[in-house]
């Protein structure tokens, strides 16, 4: 038999317990508590931040630009669109630039996707958030191509249309 010798100041470790084949029944529950804890903080995070851009952040009043470039189409044509020849620039995600009646850019975005309307014109939504209130007027341009100026009623109307190709 050999001579086993134990340091005085040694201790001796309990063997670990072997883990569990099932989870508890309270750590599912827990899971699922800190799944929906987590959900809510985010359903509420983004009611809040919501409510703040509506509201105007905060005295900053601000509004969202709403309206269409057209580009003439095709006779009969019907489906998804994009510009070409010079106006290869107009497709989803083209930069939108606004600025207020002093020159400076307030506010930028992109089109949307483009669809034929029932004349056969190529049709881009434009949605603009946080365009800042104040100015007399607003020019828009998308793209390269020229700027578009509209009055600031006309800005919150939603009836901005911008007319490429001789639409």
């Amino acid at each position: 038999m050999p001579d086993e010798s134990l340091d005085e100041g040694a201790v001796a470790q309990p063997a670990p317990l072997p883990a569990p084949s099932e989870p508890a029944r309270g750590h599912r529950f827990r899971g699922v508590l800190v799944a929906t804890a987590v959900a809510g903080l985010v359903v509420g995070s983004g009611a809040v931040a919501l409510a703040w851009n509506l509201s105007g952040r905060g005295g900053d009043h601000a509004f969202t630009l709403v309206g269409q470039v057209r580009i003439t189409g095709n006779l009969g044509a019907s489906g998804t669109c994009s510009g070409s020849h010079e106006f290869s620039d107009i497709d989803k995600g083209a930069l939108l630039t606004v600025r207020d009646s002093a020159g400076r850019v307030v506010a930028t975005g992109s089109l949307g996707s483009g669809a034929y309307n029932s004349y056969s014109a190529c049709v881009f939504p434009i949605v603009v958030r946080g365009v800042p209130d104040g100015s007399a007027s607003y020019s828009v341009q998308v793209g390269w191509h020229s700027e578009k100026t509209i009055e600031n009623g006309q800005a919150r109307t939603g009836n901005l249309v911008m007319n490429l190709g001789g639409t």
